[in-house]
């Protein structure tokens, strides 16, 4: 996993930091070319996420959300949700637990490729998906 990050980092001009979170908000692998907490970041993404899918779900009737960008200032946030590859469970999902329990988060300067970091990170997390079959 850590090789895909980095691989990550390499392909998206102006990428300081990659990182597997969950929506829990705990890190699962991370990588960075300075210093930054990825504890911290994948904590606080975890958390917008959980905020943005409520939101969605509550007014547009969909808890689907895909992509997260947070633009700040010196830092770029990027959220990429992973998904399942093949058929989904059969039976009703366990409280809290979906079917797209990991993402990845680029951090980014904000002079970074967008349009880097989205197609990298979904070729990214397309590869994560198989690699890890599904993790549960």
């Amino acid at each position: 996993m850590e090789e895909l990050l980095q691989h990550l980092l390499d392909r998206v001009e102006g990428a300081f930091a990659a990182a597997i979170g969950t929506l829990d908000g705990l890190l699962v692998e991370g990588t960075r070319r300075r210093r930054v907490d990825l504890e911290a970041a994948v904590a606080e993404h975890a958390a917008l996420l959980r905020q943005a899918k409520a939101a969605y779900a509550g007014s547009l009737g969909t808890p689907r959300v895909q992509e997260l960008l947070v633009g700040g200032h010196p830092v770029v946030g990027y959220v990429h949700v992973v998904r399942r590859t093949g058929p989904l469970p059969q039976g009703p999902m366990p409280r809290g637990k979906g079917h797209e329990e990991l993402f990845l988060l680029l951090l980014m300067g904000p002079e970074a490729n967008l349009g880097q970091a989205r197609v990298q990170t979904a070729k990214a997390a397309e590869k994560l998906a198989e690699v890890a079959g599904w993790l549960t």
